[in-house]
């Protein structure tokens, strides 16, 4: 992933062939008035900015502006602004003294291979959008990581999603909920520390969650968390001591809710060893709102194409009860995945036809939605995808829930039953998911 301390020049900067630089300093912690540091070495000014190159070679360009004093006034001191290659006016290097180390400071330990960097302000926001952040500090030893989508409108509180997982977060937990992001506004912050076995992962997402919502524009009515295996075990326990926690994107565990109006969108490998486990806590939850996909694997974290489709009806189910609360986001919702629908008729027709008609269900009449709707539905292969969201989800809760504890060994009269539905569905995904459910667990 590229590096995000600040907006990637990369390429950009040009210079006079003449132009006398100095030489580049020695590699050291910068840091930017965030408090995130890059551990890099400056090697020009141009322009009010400054390009660093880290140990593995790769470059990023960051306004002087947006480090700390000291750090200026190290950069302003060691490029001479008042040459003839001076690029922007001179600055007079400020006194020397605490608030000016000197050049020579000891450099902090170097940031791990591939860590994202901090960002810049963007959008009046103090981090970049459409990037993933550094480790951002919550409290003592607890940290998350943030993504910003580029799709987040000015003067608007945002909803936000909250990631949990098995062995602790990174940066790179953000790509599979990206498209989902940008398509819903959605902002997307990921607990470092909470993981499986940590007494401390409940405190780490509580630090986490109060942070964002003090420091980010955050609609406190729209917020969600997810996570995958122990994470989402974790998801369901801070559903259950966040009652305000409007939804959970439960993948491989499940557990239970704190709220009845709180909604569920449940994603489980076909073999996974806890599909016993999802199923009998979907067959608790009484809304119709809540859904459960089975996808073709073991125990792992789901797609970023459904983890796109859950914060899409999460957000969706929302809306729509809230409508008149906010006629705005509804409208821009449905012009949204109306637009979206349109797009992927041809090349995505299952897809389109699933997300046609969940608007359509709930009242959405415009007129070229209702064309493509009509189209789609002309098709029997996209109306018997669409009954098997339904269908698969009520057979695995019949068949597979009413156990305890994880299914290891398919049972012949429960691996005979998923090959009989599977013929139900010939011609579309539910038939290899309903094939495969008739195998073993994954042996953990």
């Amino acid at each position: 992933m590229k590096s995000l301390l600040l907006t990637l020049l990369i390429g950009c900067w040009t210079v006079a062939a003449a132009a006398p630089w100095s030489e580049p300093t020695e590699m050291r912690a910068w840091t930017a008035k965030t408090g995130h540091k890059l551990e890099a070495k400056a090697v020009q000014i141009a322009d009010g900015k400054v390009q660093l190159e880290r140990a593995d070679g790769s470059k990023v360009v960051v306004e002087l502006d947006k480090f700390i004093d000291a750090d200026q006034a190290i950069l302003r001191k060691h490029f001479d602004q008042s040459g003839p290659a001076a690029a922007t006016p001179p600055a007079a290097p400020p006194a020397a003294g605490a608030d000016a180390p000197p050049a020579a400071a000891a450099p902090a330990a170097a940031a791990p291979a591939g860590t994202p960097t901090a960002g810049i302000a963007a959008d009046d926001l103090p981090y970049p959008l459409g990037q993933a952040t550094a480790e951002i500090p919550c409290g003592e030893a607890v940290s998350y990581f943030l993504y910003l989508p580029k799709s987040l409108r000015k003067g608007v509180k945002h909803p936000v999603l909250f990631v949990m997982g098995p062995g602790g977060g990174s940066a790179g937990d953000a790509d599979r909920y990206r498209a989902g992001a940008e398509r819903n506004h959605w902002i997307i912050a990921i607990s470092k520390q909470s993981r499986n076995g940590f007494e401390g992962s409940q405190d780490a997402v509580d630090a986490m969650i109060q942070h964002v919502t003090s420091q980010l524009p955050i609609n406190k009515k729209r917020m969600y968390v997810t996570g995958f295996s122990g994470g989402s075990r974790m998801a369901f326990a801070t559903a259950g001591t966040h009652k305000e926690i409007a939804g959970v994107i439960a993948c491989g565990a499940g557990g239970q809710l704190g709220s009845a109006r709180q909604v569920v969108y449940g994603l489980d490998g076909t073999n996974c060893f806890n599909r016993t486990d999802m199923a009998n806590c979907f067959k608790g939850f009484k809304s119709r709102d809540n859904v459960l996909r089975f996808f073709p694997g073991q125990h792992e974290w789901a797609g970023e194409e459904l983890c796109d489709d859950a914060i899409t009806h999460l957000n969706g189910v929302f809306l729509f009860a809230n409508r008149v609360a906010y006629p705005d986001d509804w409208a821009a919702y449905t012009a949204q995945v109306g637009d979206w629908v349109e797009q992927s008729a041809k090349t995505a027709p299952l897809r389109a036809y699933m997300w046609s008609s969940f608007l359509t269900a709930h009242g959405v009449k415009e007129p070229k939605l209702a064309a493509l709707h009509a189209t789609l539905s002309q098709s029997e292969i996209n109306k018997l995808y669409e009954k098997g969201l339904v269908d698969v989800s009520e057979f695995a809760q019949k068949n597979f829930g009413g156990g305890g504890g994880s299914q290891w060994k398919a049972d012949p009269k429960v691996a005979a039953a998923c090959k009989r539905e599977a013929k139900k569905f010939v011609g579309t995904p539910w038939e290899e998911v309903l094939n495969l459910m008739a195998g073993d667990a994954q042996k953990f």
